[in-house]
């Protein structure tokens, strides 16, 4: 007779301990009440159907298997994520910290400017204040340069009359000393020419030698290059005229400028177009 012992070890094969202790202590008391054929039989197919379960199981059991290592698989991505978002979640906070010293520090520069501007604007009102009483100060200084200008222009025209009246009895006697001129008139004149009145400060009218001749006179305080540019301009437009009415020979009519004062250029400039220049000391520079 087989033993409970022996058959639960044959059962081990395929089944777990409690299993095959059941079946081995079925079959024992099979054997021992002496089991039909049939009985055997559907023994034999509750065995099949346990072996079938048994199978089940472990393939339940491999699919669990695989399920808990995707499961691990997913829960160290999820421990992996969480430590990124760990990371960034401490980079924002050190970030946000920065964000809020510069915030600060904006504040505090913001109500520097502030103050500044508030000095800007009682600077600006005080200078709104001083442009006022500049405007008021300019308005009587121009008034004031206007009746300056006025009186000047004045001066400067009695002056100039004054020095045409000394230079009218002044030139003779300086033409007679250094060129032997004899004058018979010196007085101020226009001569018409190229359609266009000229006036000439001076005309002396004499002769040099006997020989008939002409002497135009310009008259300035300061005798400028500009000025003896623009009288030799007008010089050579009334000369052709002059000589024609008066039968002159062009030759004998000659510029002369007169004054108190002339830069080295305005003298070098006069001697070079062949002009004189006199001063009321009587010095002459003939061309």
């Amino acid at each position: 007779m087989v033993s409970i012992a022996d058959m639960t070890a044959h059962y081990r094969q395929a089944f777990d301990d409690h299993q095959a202790k059941v079946l081995a202590e079925a079959t024992v008391q099979i054997e021992a009440d002496l089991v039909r054929r049939e009985d055997f039989s559907k023994l034999t197919a509750t065995v099949g159907r346990l072996a079938d379960a048994q199978e089940r199981t472990e393939e339940r059991m491999n699919r669990l298997a695989d399920a808990q290592e995707r499961t691990e698989e997913r829960m160290n991505r999820l421990a992996d994520a969480q430590e990124r978002t760990e990371e960034r979640m401490n980079r924002l906070a050190d970030a946000q910290e920065r964000t809020e010293e510069r915030m600060n520090r904006l504040a505090d520069a913001q109500e520097r400017t502030e103050e500044q501007m508030k000095h800007l604007a009682a600077a600006q009102q005080r200078t709104e204040v001083e442009i006022h009483e500049l405007f008021v100060a300019q308005k009587e200084l121009t008034w004031t340069m206007k009746d300056v200008h006025k009186q000047l222009g004045g001066l400067a025209q009695s002056v100039g009359h004054g020095l045409e009246a000394y230079a009218m009895e002044r030139i003779p006697r300086i033409l007679a000393e250094h060129c032997g001129f004899v004058t018979e008139s010196s007085v101020p004149e226009t001569i018409y020419a190229e359609d266009r009145g000229n006036e000439i400060d001076i005309i002396c009218r004499g002769t040099i030698a006997g020989r008939p001749a002409a002497v135009l006179c310009e008259v300035k305080t300061n005798i400028t290059s500009h000025e003896v540019r623009e009288f030799l301009d007008v010089f050579e437009r009334v000369r052709t005229q002059l000589a024609g009415d008066e039968t002159l020979d062009p030759t004998d009519i000659h510029p002369l400028f007169f004054g108190y004062r002339a830069s080295p250029d305005t003298r070098r400039l006069i001697a070079d177009s062949g002009a004189w220049l006199a001063f009321p000391k009587g010095m002459i520079v003939p061309g």
